[in-house]
């Protein structure tokens, strides 16, 4: 690799065996500088916004699902997916992987907590299973996104590259492809037609 022009390499290279001079104390920083409140983050301020995601307070820990499911199956599925959607603009930031597995790791432990288990119980609740399940189809979206924006640009097709920036400017890429296995068959790929009926 070369060195760029503005950054040129040592030529004492003797300074890099010697042993480092003697560390002077740094000054304590004063208690005003300690006390000082750091900006919030962007992505800070977007999880701490999240409808599901709990602050630490003195009596209870910081959590990352916080939800109250109403038991109603389809309500909770509904719920799930709009805090999917508010989750989405955190991925912008580094921290959004690692924050989507604090949120799955906090569904577990929620499960493991709750007070109503059934001989059914999946270990999560219906809020959290639509959420994961919003995750997953906007993931088919993008993934069905890639292949066409890659088709059109191996293609040259200009109408199909614009249809598809539409679609991403308007944000309904962003919606999770709606592939219920009870209506569609689910073996079949994202890229068959939608009305293949289940085997």
């Amino acid at each position: 690799m070369r060195a760029s022009a503005s950054i040129s390499p040592p030529t004492n290279f003797a300074v890099l065996t010697t042993a480092p001079a003697a560390k002077r104390k740094r000054a304590r920083p004063s208690k005003r500088t300690r006390n000082a409140k750091k900006p919030v983050s962007e992505a800070v301020q977007i999880r701490d916004a999240l409808p599901f995601f709990a602050k630490r307070t003195r009596s209870s820990p910081q959590t990352y699902w916080n939800v109250q499911p109403t038991g109603h199956y389809s309500a909770d599925l509904k719920t799930g997916a709009e805090y999917a959607r508010a989750f989405l603009p955190l991925l912008m930031f580094n921290a959004g992987a690692s924050d989507l597995g604090m949120i799955v790791s906090h569904m577990a432990l929620a499960g493991r907590r709750a007070e109503s288990k059934t001989p059914d119980w999946r270990g999560v609740d219906d809020i959290a299973l639509g959420f994961l399940m919003e995750i997953g189809g906007i993931l088919q979206g993008l993934l069905g996104g890639v292949a066409v924006a890659a088709s059109a640009i191996k293609h040259d097709n200009k109408k199909t590259a614009a249809d598809f920036v539409s679609v991403v400017e308007s944000g309904e890429i962003y919606k999770g492809l709606s592939r219920s296995t009870i209506f569609h068959d689910p073996h079949a790929t994202i890229f068959d037609k939608t009305g293949a009926p289940a085997r």
